[in-house]
């Protein structure tokens, strides 16, 4: 993956009403990335999103496209991104086609051929509806159709707010997989705003918390989670034998007791000492498995703020 920065902010900042909404904001985007950008409702996500985008005007700070400065040089810094922010909007008495063909004219300034228009609903999977009217679709389909618009103008870099808000388990899905490919077989940039955890820790590859407008971390999550793991679940026998013996511990924590195994808070540089305890005790240890969740550290992460 290049290490080469599309996206960054420098010292980025927004006040509504003497309120700091975000407070110098530092976020690096790497080409290639599906950047998490995570943090709790009314973190700051969205205004966020509105200042990369040049929706809005930063009270602070700057934001870099592709090298171009966002004040100075909006339309070439812009001219490969396309974002869509909150729910996309359609004529939902006109096909998808239809749709396609009055967003193109409007972003491109002329109307996308129909090659065009049939290989951006082919990547979301809505071919065989791409002649039904858009009142038809549902609340996941209609959010691939918005992808398969903002993939008209064949963007480098795609900026998407909370793109499975209020969307059924299968409808995420259907997202998820689309933002994957997008990543891996198109070679598009992801910038994922999400407050669904679960989501965005099985398809983003780095990402950044943001809390109360201010980033807490940010790097990659596989390397975040690594850092943070000091949750292991000890698969061994005899369990009981083995929980006595783990309650005794100073320095491992039980939390609960459950089929795989026991889970045990313990400082990672202990683990060594824990195992030769339960050995030496008579006890049988078949693995110790790191719990890398996303949503404990999200939580451990935005409670310390």
């Amino acid at each position: 993956m290049s290490s080469e920065i599309v996206l960054r902010t420098i010292g980025l900042g927004k006040s509504y009403r003497g309120r700091r909404v975000v407070q110098d904001l530092n976020l690096e985007v790497r080409r290639g990335d599906v950047f998490g950008f995570l943090g709790p409702n009314g973190a700051g996500k969205s205004t966020t999103i509105r200042m990369i985008l040049s929706l809005i005007t930063p009270l602070t700070g700057s934001v870099e496209i592709f090298g171009q400065d966002l004040h100075r040089n909006r339309e070439r810094a812009l001219a490969s991104v396309a974002g869509i922010v909150e729910k996309p909007d359609f004529y939902l008495y006109l096909s998808a086609v239809r749709n396609m063909q009055i967003a193109g004219s409007l972003t491109l300034r002329r109307t996308p051929k129909k090659e065009k228009i049939d290989v951006c609903l082919g990547l979301v999977g809505l071919s065989d509806r791409a002649g039904d009217r858009v009142k038809t679709y549902s609340h996941g389909m209609k959010q691939r159709l918005g992808i398969a618009q903002a993939l008209l103008c064949d963007p480098e870099l795609i900026i998407l707010d909370e793109p499975t808000n209020g969307l059924d388990p299968q409808g995420m899905k259907e997202v998820r997989e689309l933002v994957h490919h997008l990543a891996t077989e198109k070679g598009i940039t992801v910038f994922l705003s999400s407050h669904l955890l679960n989501e965005v820790e099985q398809v983003a590859t780095r990402m950044a918390i943001i809390n109360k407008g201010n980033l807490i971390v940010q790097g990659s999550v596989d390397e975040l989670l690594r850092s943070n793991a000091n949750t292991v679940v000890v698969n061994v026998t005899p369990q009981k034998k083995a929980l006595l013996l783990l309650q005794k511990m100073r320095s491992a924590s039980v939390v609960e007791t459950a089929e795989q195994g026991i889970r045990v808070e313990i400082d990672q540089k202990r683990i060594p000492a824990m195992v030769a305890a339960l050995v030496e005790s008579g006890c049988q240890v078949h693995a110790v498995i790191p719990e890398k969740s996303l949503e404990r550290y999200f939580l451990s992460m935005t409670e310390q703020s």
